[in-house]
């Protein structure tokens, strides 16, 4: 992203949850705990973490102490991305394959 760009990105990443849509769940208690079910039965490795101060590395999903609240975490090799809420909660997004895929039927 031009810097710019993520500058306004960046600094609006906490209103995120504002705008998920209908391949999101919220959820509210044992957050830890449900990422790592959702990690293990999707068998995510890694992803590319952003925050207000990173652009998209990429980490394991073994080592997660430099999470921060109002934070992404998109696995792109899944389909699969986490939002990490300031208030502890974890949005959990999955776009199927079918979906992402508009061509995926037969003409």
């Amino acid at each position: 992203m031009l810097h710019s760009k993520w500058k306004k990105f960046s600094s609006n990443i906490k209103h995120l949850d504002n705008h998920l849509n209908h391949y999101c769940v919220k959820i509210d208690n044992n957050t830890f705990e449900a990422f790592n079910q959702i990690v293990k039965h999707y068998s995510i490795k890694s992803g590319y973490y952003y925050d207000a101060n990173t652009k998209g590395i990429e980490i394991s999903t073994t080592c997660l102490d430099c999470i921060c609240d109002d934070s992404l975490l998109i696995c792109t090799d899944n389909n699969i991305a986490f939002y990490f809420h300031h208030d502890g909660w974890l949005w959990f997004c999955q776009v199927k394959q079918s979906e992402n895929n508009l061509f995926s039927g037969s003409l």
